[in-house]
């Protein structure tokens, strides 16, 4: 095991446990395709409006999310560890932490929906995103609560639930979306609000199911009551509260575990769950907010770049489901085995899947590249929107191993409680080096002809590939790596197509 860089029983394992988790992720970016699509049939205005709110939306809500990536890795922490009792304590705590972010985050999108002109949007896509934006913001609080449980189960290697209820969500997505935007079984023809009404009513759904199954089901039921502490008074006076988190540096150390208390609000625990999934959220959010900025700088270009560029995210959002469900696939595998002191298979999983990771990206990105025609038919069948559409696909394509490669690094340091380095590699990586070289390279004429959203998609490139190869030297001291050679071959494979494609669109456009 100490020399070995792959194991196909440790694959196994990763696609039984992780096939539920991307089937649950795509429902969920299926719902955000479905979006795309019958707003686009709708109108393109619609469908722009949706585009430039879902890039506001995208990145805040996903920042108040990601603060909640840090439970998966401790509740596998704990199971683990052979301390299972403690996992209701850190879920309930997660609860209290997921109301207070959604208080703020409700109020943030409620003050932006007003002030949408100040985008340089139009008046008619300042009206529509806004009502979106104004409409989604009620569902907030239902997906986040959604993700909390599903993190509590995911620590117990229980991923099936999420993607049967993710199921229900878009199957539930589908008729609201035909109802609310296109005006059937008389209610008023809402575009894209109505959009938003569907997806917020789903959310809530998605949420009351998992509450359901989760106080429902007989496994938890040694668990204590999940929910009741959070209405009842303090048992304790000193609700053992007075315990503290250490800092180590060492990603191979062995993490804390909170001590259970019977109090309902344990604050030093939620300052632990965020100080550990902070540095998540904001790596993903720096992402996230690339792609949502681009967007924004993009929409004064007019509705027809709009609307090709948000096929082309919206389609490479759901390809990047594969890579975000090995990202949590490691984080609970070598949670676990961290938490029970097997490092050894820790690092054989995390090395199985790196490998994983590159091998489907590989397939995904030559079935892009062949297909990227009828995809893209799917949404819309302007042919300027098309045309658009069909060349960044294509650009795209040419992202899938890094970007894959450093959203499994991701998920690998977090099970490590390895953090801090994340928020600090994605904020270098895409404000630093991918928004200012996206906008030179679309909007002005400082080192070749303004490319339009082709001159940030090849941003996308430099900034992922950049982040990869940090996060991967980050990995390879304790993951046994033998990284000097494999950089070179990224360096190799990845960086001399990457210029090339460069010079050649320079060439062609």
């Amino acid at each position: 095991m100490q020399n070995q860089f792959f194991s196909l029983s440790e694959a196994r394992r990763f696609v039984a446990l992780g096939l539920p988790v991307f089937v649950a992720q795509m429902s969920q970016m299926g719902m955000n395709f479905v979006d795309t699509a019958m707003t686009g049939q709708a109108s393109t205005a619609d469908m722009a409006a949706v585009a430039v709110a879902g890039s506001i939306w995208n990145p805040l809500s996903l920042l108040g999310i990601g603060c909640l990536l840090s439970l998966p890795a401790m509740s596998a922490h704990l199971v683990g560890g052979g301390q299972r009792s403690r996992t209701p304590h850190l879920l309930r705590q997660g609860i209290w932490l997921t109301l207070v972010i959604s208080a703020i985050l409700m109020t943030a999108f409620y003050v932006i929906s007003w002030h949408l002109q100040s985008f340089g949007l139009d008046e008619e896509l300042s009206r529509l995103g806004g009502g979106y934006l104004r409409a989604m913001l009620w569902g907030l609080p239902g997906f986040m609560l959604f993700v909390n449980v599903r993190s509590f189960l995911e620590g117990y290697a229980r991923t099936r639930p999420a993607m049967i209820i993710g199921i229900l969500g878009l199957a539930l997505n589908v008729p609201c979306n035909y109802v609310l935007i296109y005006g059937k079984l008389g209610l008023p023809q809402l575009g894209a609000v109505g959009c938003g009404v569907a997806t917020a009513l789903c959310y809530w759904f998605m949420a009351a199911c998992m509450i359901y199954y989760v106080r429902r089901d007989a496994q938890y039921r040694d668990l204590h009551p999940l929910f009741l502490p959070l209405l009842l008074p303090r048992t304790a006076p000193a609700c053992g509260c007075e315990a503290r988190a250490r800092d180590d540096a060492s990603p191979l150390a062995a993490p804390y575990t909170p001590e259970p208390v019977p109090c309902r609000f344990d604050f030093p625990l939620i300052w632990r769950i965020l100080r550990i999934g902070l540095p998540g959220a904001l790596a993903v959010f720096f992402e996230v907010s690339l792609f949502a900025l681009s967007a924004l700088l993009l929409a004064p270009l007019g509705k027809v770049i709009v609307a090709g560029h948000q096929i082309a995210m919206n389609f490479a959002g759901m390809v990047f489901m594969l890579p975000l469900s090995l990202n949590i696939t490691a984080a609970i595998r070598v949670g676990q085995s961290v938490g029970a002191g097997r490092l050894g298979r820790a690092r054989l999983s995390a090395r199985t899947a790196l490998c994983m990771g590159a091998v489907s990206s590989l397939i995904i990105a030559a079935c892009t590249a062949l297909f990227r025609e009828q995809i893209v038919h799917i949404y819309n069948d302007d042919p300027a929107v098309t045309a658009l559409a069909m060349s960044l696909l294509l650009l795209g394509s040419c992202y899938q191993l890094v970007d894959a490669l450093q959203t499994i690094s991701i998920g690998i340091l977090r099970a490590y409680n390895d953090t801090r380095i994340i928020s600090l590699v994605c904020f270098t990586s895409y404000w630093i080096i991918g928004l200012p070289l996206g906008f030179t390279l679309a909007r002005t004429d400082w080192l070749v002809s303004a490319m339009g959203p082709a001159g940030f998609w090849i941003s996308y490139i430099v900034a992922l590939g950049f982040g990869a190869l940090w996060l991967l030297g980050r990995l390879a001291p304790g993951l046994q790596l033998g990284l000097n050679l494999f950089n070179g071959l990224l360096i190799g494979v990845l960086g001399l197509p990457g210029f090339g494609l460069l010079l050649l669109l320079q060439w062609v456009l």
